[in-house]
């Protein structure tokens, strides 16, 4: 049954219905692809709404018309570890979707209005850290895998994920 909803930027008073939306996601989707202790340390720090996400302008969600959060997901400039990123690199940022709304548009209606609007700001691609779980669905919208890391979330806690990239194809001028 479809679900109507709108996307639109997230704001600071987002942050404790997104992070709930998070911990229902995370919580729910990656027990196939984690070991139950890993997830136990692992969910605290993950599925927590980034305050310097909310106020970027390129983090979104997706909200029911009964005013839900029922998605977020968005993009930076800034690498998530804090790294440096090559001009014109952007990153993809927690994507998730609450799991009551699964499978009904809603992690790709995020997916591909981030993909614009880092498009539109100048960006020639996209990286991600993909969560194995999550493999399919960015590959679905064409990010090709790099290579399997390891995301230091604490030290001692390691985090299995996928390096994923997606290269806009150039503009051109007619």
């Amino acid at each position: 049954m479809p679900i109507e909803f709108t996307i639109r930027p997230a704001s600071l008073q987002d942050a404790d219905a997104i992070s709930a939306m998070m911990r229902r996601s995370y919580g729910d989707l990656l027990k196939p692809d984690y070991h139950p202790r890993i997830l136990a340390k692992a969910l605290p720090r993950i599925a927590q709404a980034r305050p310097e996400l909310l106020g970027c302008g390129t983090y979104f969600v997706a909200e029911g018309s009964d005013g839900r959060i029922l998605g977020a997901g968005g993009w930076t400039d800034m690498s998530p570890t804090r790294g440096l990123s090559c001009a014109g690199e952007g990153h993809m940022r927690h994507v998730a979707v609450d799991p009551s709304a699964l499978r009904r548009g809603i992690g790709g209606a995020i997916a591909r209005h981030a993909l614009v609007s880092a498009q539109t700001q100048g960006m020639r691609g996209l990286r991600c850290m993909s969560t194995l779980t999550a493999v399919p669905f960015y590959a679905a919208l064409g990010f090709e895998p790099r290579g399997e890391i390891e995301l230091t979330l604490e030290p001692g806690l390691f985090f299995p994920a996928v390096d994923m990239m997606l290269c806009f194809a150039p503009v051109t001028a007619e």
